[in-house]
């Protein structure tokens, strides 16, 4: 839907430009997120509208015609009834159920909407750490968008701010080809169309400001959108606009998931989804809201309004300080087995000091002879050698009459030296080298080769071995141990998030954080204790008001973001020759 400032500035555009203007929307969509309206004040002044009545996108007949009735929020009960028995109700006991469902079944391509940014968070959050179990996403390195989750090659991404210079828009989507060691992330553009898709660099700032994952969204990022089938989640923060637009995503199946015990349940939470509704009817339903809500306040007076607040707050509190308490318990319990953990850590690494210190001892006191025993065999190879070069260089110069004593001296020392070879390889596994300052590193090695075969040696390499198994099967036992505690005390989607570096937990942190809260909470009701009735009537309303306030500046952000062509200021500033265009 379009806000009044925002169609001012278009409608100035194209009258610039000499263009023409035709405004086309679902009054039961989402509305806008500034003043709405627009529509009913462009029919009071052209006078020309027309109804669009034919439904082009779903491929059933009856699912199509019961959109209709979705649309219309009447009878909502009876809605829900038709969607039971077209089996698109899902029920799950928790949320984590929900999401592990949706994670499992929903496919590549599929919308997956969610009432708020933080529901969207945890579903991306989710599908992103099966995706990494599969294979099917990097996380050796990773950079984290916006959203605080972290972001991997094969991940799909969404881009939330327009960057002309990047070659990006907002909410277009993205696969992500490469990290770099610096955070600047390499990605490729999805569903655009192209034969040859468009890569594009952004640099790690950008990533982390205004990147997120694109899995699941909420109403206001689907919008729009036209897919085979959809998962929508209804929680209490759920509007009829926010089912309807889940709802009417897929052309041939749309999957609403609940948490629920029974449909009984279910029927009633939907139907009280499909009574919140802040679709842009129009003027003239605006005021009859605001008629009704006037009246209801002035019919319960102050004293009731502050009473209903003071007990709604006196709740909170109490869930915060409930809240705190758990993880208080949670904190301990973990700190108690990391305590137990550590100190069977260190006994076993003295174990294993133990074994490695006697093993190097036992080593030293079986090696020393040898070497030396090592050395004196390869001193006697090399006195050998020299005897029997010296017995030939005497065969080469003696004269006649020497050469029989020669050649018998020399074939003797031959023999020798053939005898203390054959003896040194058999004995250390090969030859000395050939020059005697080399010699003691030599036996050194050949005494430690010979060592190894010792069986005292041998039997402290073992109780090495098994001092350092005994360690391995200790900490895989802590592992094993920390991860069922992390489950029994979050569930299996935090562990393992937990476990994959993509979200650490911190059960004193949460302790802090909701006594903190619980805190505040009681101290805004002792604040209206302290007031009059009327006065603290005014107040509540003042809080509310800002809260609202807040709420819709929020939207107004997303609904930016939504819109690729309104976040960039250097757009559509009018040149010399009229207004500039592009993205």
């Amino acid at each position: 839907m379009l806000d009044q400032d925002t169609a001012h500035a278009l409608l100035t555009i194209t009258q610039e430009a000499g263009a023409t203007v035709a405004l086309v929307c679902d009054r039961a969509q989402l509305p806008a997120v500034g003043r709405g309206g627009v529509l009913d004040m462009a029919a009071q002044i052209r006078g020309r509208t027309y109804d669009m009545t034919e439904l082009h996108r779903f491929t059933d007949a009856d699912y199509a015609a019961l959109t209709l009735a979705m649309r219309d929020r009447e009878n909502p009960g009876e809605v829900f009834d038709r969607l039971a028995s077209m089996k698109l109700i899902i029920l799950h006991a928790d949320e984590d159920a929900a999401r592990e469902h949706i994670t499992a079944h929903a496919r590549g391509g599929e919308a997956i909407t969610v009432a708020t940014n933080d529901e969207a968070a945890a579903l991306n959050e989710r599908v992103r750490a099966v995706r990494v179990e599969r294979g099917e996403v990097d996380h050796a390195v990773t950079a984290t968008g916006g959203d605080g989750l972290s972001i991997g090659a094969g991940d799909l991404i969404q881009t939330r701010r327009n960057d002309t210079g990047l070659g990006v828009a907002n909410r277009q989507q993205w696969i992500v080809q490469h990290i770099a060691e610096d955070g600047t992330v390499y990605a490729r553009e999805t569903a655009s169309g192209r034969k040859n898709p468009r890569t594009v660099t952004m640099p790690a700032e950008y990533v982390a400001e205004h990147t997120h994952l694109s899995y699941a969204a909420t109403a206001y990022g689907v919008q729009g959108a036209t897919v085979g089938a959809s998962h929508t989640m209804l929680s209490e923060a759920t509007s009829a606009a926010g089912v309807y637009v889940g709802m009417t995503r897929g052309r041939e199946h749309n999957r609403l998931h609940l948490i629920a015990e029974n449909l009984t349940d279910a029927r009633a939470q939907f139907v009280a989804a499909m009574e919140r509704d802040p679709a842009d009817r129009g003027l003239d339903h605006a005021s009859q809201q605001a008629i009704d809500a006037v009246q209801g306040l002035v019919a319960d007076g102050s004293v009731r309004l502050v009473t209903d607040e003071l007990a709604r707050l006196t709740t909170e509190a109490e869930r915060a300080e409930r809240a705190a308490k758990r993880w208080e318990q949670a904190a301990a319990r973990l700190d108690a087995q990391r305590a137990a953990h550590r100190t069977e850590d260190d006994e076993q690494a003295d174990v294993l000091r133990r074994a490695e210190t006697e093993a190097e001892q036992i080593r030293a006191e079986v090696t020393a002879p040898l070497t030396v025993q090592a050395e004196h065999d390869g001193a006697a190879y090399l006195d050998a050698i020299k005897d029997e070069a010296t017995a030939s260089a005497r065969l080469s110069m003696v004269g006649r009459f020497g050469r029989r004593k020669a050649r018998a001296e020399h074939q003797a020392a031959t023999e020798d030296t053939r005898n203390v070879r054959s003896r040194v390889r058999a004995v250390w596994g090969g030859e000395p080298p050939s020059t005697p300052d080399a010699l003691p590193a030599w036996a050194a090695q050949a005494a430690a080769r010979h060592a190894q075969s010792d069986p005292r040696v041998r039997d402290a390499d073992r109780a090495v071995e098994a001092a350092r198994a005994d360690q391995n099967a200790t900490r895989q036992r802590h592992q094993h141990e920390r991860m069922a505690l992390l489950v029994s005390e979050y569930g299996a989607e935090r562990a393992r998030a937990n476990q994959l570096g993509m979200r650490a937990i911190n059960p004193h942190r949460n302790a802090r954080d909701a006594r903190a809260r619980a805190a505040l909470i009681r101290a805004e009701a002792d604040e209206l204790r302290s007031l009059t009735a009327v006065d603290a009537a005014q107040l509540i309303g003042a809080n509310r008001a800002e809260q609202e306030q807040t709420k819709r500046q929020a939207a107004w952000r997303e609904r930016q973001l939504y819109d690729p062509f309104e976040c960039d200021p250097r757009r559509d500033r009018p040149g010399p020759e009229g207004p500039a265009r592009g993205l």
